[in-house]
């Protein structure tokens, strides 16, 4: 009986041996992940506020209107804030968030903005990176198919 008792409370001790060490495992790993989600988002971060940007492509229902944002310049800050610039404009306040677990970039004006960036504004898919200083992007509102290429100055 005694033999018993000792291998019952030695299964328990390998038990709880082994549910502490899966528990640290389990939470390493979480870190781990967490700590990669935190680099990819600075990297997005770092990569978007690095310059200033211009639209080379933007499509509307496969219709090219590239030429409607000539002049038109744009700055992200790391604080989450951006700038839309034109010669002979007001500045044009907007706020931006990048998401790199989805793929995703987020763009919004603070104010009313003159035609045609209120097109801008809305959640973008990343749909190829081409390199740190060129992106392309694409949504869908309303049924409507818009592509979007940003260019680093």
């Amino acid at each position: 009986i005694r033999i018993m008792k000792k291998k019952q409370i030695l299964l328990l001790m390998k038990i709880k041996f082994l549910s502490i060490a899966l528990f640290f495992v389990l939470v390493s790993a979480t870190s781990c992940k967490k700590a990669i989600e935190a680099i990819k988002e600075q990297l997005v971060v770092d990569a978007i506020t690095d310059g200033i940007w211009t639209v080379t492509k933007f499509t509307e229902a496969g219709t090219n209107k590239t030429s409607d944002y000539t002049g038109w310049e744009f700055q992200y800050f790391n604080n989450g804030t951006s700038v839309a610039k034109k010669t002979g404009n007001a500045d044009v306040p907007g706020n931006w968030s990048g998401n790199a677990a989805d793929f995703s970039f987020t763009a919004g004006f603070t104010t009313t903005p003159p035609v045609p960036l209120e097109k801008l504004a809305g959640t973008w898919t990343v749909t190829r990176a081409v390199a740190a200083n060129k992106g392309s992007y694409a949504r869908t509102t309303a049924g409507i198919a818009y592509e979007l290429e940003l260019t680093k100055k």
